[in-house]
């Protein structure tokens, strides 16, 4: 084995299992470490589509409450409208960040981002 692809494979990974890997995905693999086991199929994972959601706050309502909603009413959350609203994938915190609106659209402007290590563990 030649000492530039030795340099290319994260510690403790076999050949056979990054080979195959791009850049970005060696690199992932990399800042797990030893958490990420086999990894021989990430890069089929890279295309795999996700749930986003975004949460502005919840409230508690009772049955009878949520019965008599209709349109026009109001529904009071938890949180202020100063604060940051939480970004979800498949239900786990990703981010925090601020609605903004772009050409009459709702968009999300990400203003805190959990590290890369710990987006890779709550998504895996």
């Amino acid at each position: 084995m030649s000492e530039e692809t030795t340099m290319a494979q994260p510690e403790g990974a076999t050949p056979d299992t990054t080979s195959s890997l791009d850049e970005e995905s060696r690199s992932l693999i990399n800042d797990l470490g030893q958490e990420a086991g086999d990894v021989g199929n990430l890069d089929l994972l890279l295309d795999v589509n996700l749930k986003i959601s975004v949460e502005l706050g919840r409230t508690r309502l009772k049955f009878r409450d949520v019965l008599n909603l209709s349109a026009g009413s109001v529904v009071e959350l938890s949180r202020l409208t100063s604060e940051p609203v939480d970004i979800l994938v498949n239900g786990a915190l990703l981010a925090t960040g601020e609605v903004v609106v772009v050409d009459d659209h709702f968009a999300v402007r990400i203003t805190k981002l959990l590290n890369r290590v710990e987006r890779l563990k709550r998504v895996l």
